[in-house]
């Protein structure tokens, strides 16, 4: 009898260590906020997002919120790092379902404001949430128009990074552009990035 309890009790322990195994592995990890970027910096995401023609995006906790202006949707800056006066902005622009020109010109125009003194620009492509990302990098002296393309400032800025994403979304193409200084703007391209890798479609 005494044997028999002894194997029934040793038989109940590996039935509960099974189960609490089986209900460990049901649990899903928490998703982590901060997504970990090539540079060493790090993404970490605001916890309200921004929805533009029907897709969410969740900008940096560093960025400073400027709001909506004019033609833009969504307006950030990330304050000047040491060394440098000038600080780095990530603008937003929407223009319609069928509006603001193709993937491919939206990118030559973006390289097109770059002298970019010997130094390539850099493309590449990749799907987020079912959507493609065009996505275009370049350094030089930056010839864009400061403060927006009504606002007629046409400026030269040397030792500049631009980052342009063209995205493919479900209402029509949306433009994200990163400008800024060199350091500063290397800083906020990686947290910019990380946003753009975790864009969603938005809940209908």
């Amino acid at each position: 009898m005494n044997k028999l309890l002894t194997v029934l009790a040793a038989v109940a322990l590996l039935v509960a260590i099974g189960c609490s195994s089986d209900n460990s592995a049901d649990k899903s990890a928490p998703q982590n906020a901060t997504a970990q970027s090539h540079s060493g910096d790090t993404y970490t995401a605001s916890t309200n997002g921004t929805t533009v023609a029907g897709v969410t995006f969740y900008p940096d906790q560093s960025w400073t919120d400027l709001g909506p202006s004019g033609m833009r949707q969504a307006d950030y800056i990330l304050p000047a790092v040491e060394g440098e006066s000038d600080s780095a902005t990530v603008n937003v622009f929407y223009f319609g379902p069928s509006s603001g020109g193709g993937v491919q010109d939206n990118l030559n125009r973006w390289i097109g404001q770059m002298d970019l003194a010997g130094v390539e620009p850099t493309r590449s492509t990749f799907e987020v949430a079912d959507m493609t990302a065009h996505v275009v990098e370049a350094m030089g002296t930056y010839n864009g128009m400061m403060g927006g393309p009504m606002s007629g400032n046409a400026t030269s800025k040397e030792n500049y990074r631009m980052t342009g994403v063209v995205l493919e979304g479900p209402e029509g193409n949306v433009f994200f552009k990163l400008t800024g200084p060199d350091k500063t703007a290397a800083k906020m391209t990686d947290q910019f990035m990380g946003m753009i890798r975790n864009i969603t479609k938005a809940s209908m």
